[in-house]
């Protein structure tokens, strides 16, 4: 029986232009309130920015966003994570002795990224975040930071996320979501601890739960959920780790196999 459905959003539910098929979600999605079924967003993106996609139902729905650090139900937070200021000192210190690396530091409010970054990557930010702050130096005063994404060269991809983890080992933990980007997470605040608190609050069973994904940071939820579907444009252990694999994004993949499990 399916009680809640979660899907990733970049490379999952958005397509590669990050668009998806609103006139056919809104029917989906009626009849998800109609079977009593839960629709969850579970990304690493910015809560601001997942809202956005979804502003005549963004209220209604639940959000595990961060890569799992921020949950929300209803408008209503539910768990947020916060790193020591001495230990965002210390990331912030490290980052900045990596080559070629471009990073975002963030907040329960905004987004920070200095000026002293590439004009490309501050430019892009808007794909990914809404609320932003550009700064010279950083203060969080007010604000509690609680990840760090991170565009690293692809190469070197897996040995920084290894260095990381070695150097701040249970203070934050390195995910690869793919092309060189990298997210510094709170340990064992991934998207299954988001959605574990929210399948809690609702008295749902893990098995009664579907899960989309394509990138390494989906696997925890493709561990906790009954079924789990794998993109077509999955790299290969993300497709031996779900239940089954189906179209890409830019098929709009996700919408087709709801389609199919709705009716």
């Amino acid at each position: 029986m399916i009680r809640a459905i979660a899907t990733d959003i970049d490379g999952t539910f958005l397509t590669t232009n990050r668009h998806y098929d609103r006139q056919l979600f809104k029917q989906l999605y009626q009849r998800m309130i109609r079977q009593e079924i839960r629709f969850i967003v579970a990304s690493g993106d910015q809560y601001y920015f997942l809202r956005s996609l979804f502003p005549d139902i963004a209220d209604d729905l639940a959000f595990v966003a961060e890569n799992g650090v921020l949950t929300v139900d209803c408008n209503q937070e539910i768990a947020c994570g916060q790193l020591k200021a001495a230990d965002v000192t210390r990331i912030v210190a490290y980052l900045e002795t990596l080559p070629q690396t471009n990073y975002i530091v963030c907040g329960r409010q905004y987004a920070y990224v200095k000026d002293t970054m590439p004009d490309y990557f501050i430019q892009n930010m808007d794909r990914f975040y809404t609320r932003t702050e550009v700064v010279h130096e950083f203060d969080f005063t007010g604000d509690k930071i609680f990840k760090f994404a991170l565009t690293v060269p692809a190469k070197k991809m897996r040995a920084i996320a290894h260095d990381i983890n070695t150097k701040f080992a249970g203070i934050i933990r390195a995910t690869a979501s793919g092309n060189g980007a990298i997210d510094l997470i709170i340990p064992h605040m991934d998207k299954s601890y988001g959605l574990k608190k929210l399948l809690n609050r609702w008295q749902v069973d893990p098995a009664d739960l579907v899960v989309f994904g394509d990138g390494e940071n989906d696997l925890e939820m493709f561990d906790l959920a009954g079924t789990s579907y794998a993109m077509g444009n999955a790299p290969a252990n993300v497709k031996a780790a779900a239940s089954q694999t189906i179209g890409t994004n830019d098929d709009q993949a996700v919408l087709q196999q709801l389609a199919k499990m709705l009716n």
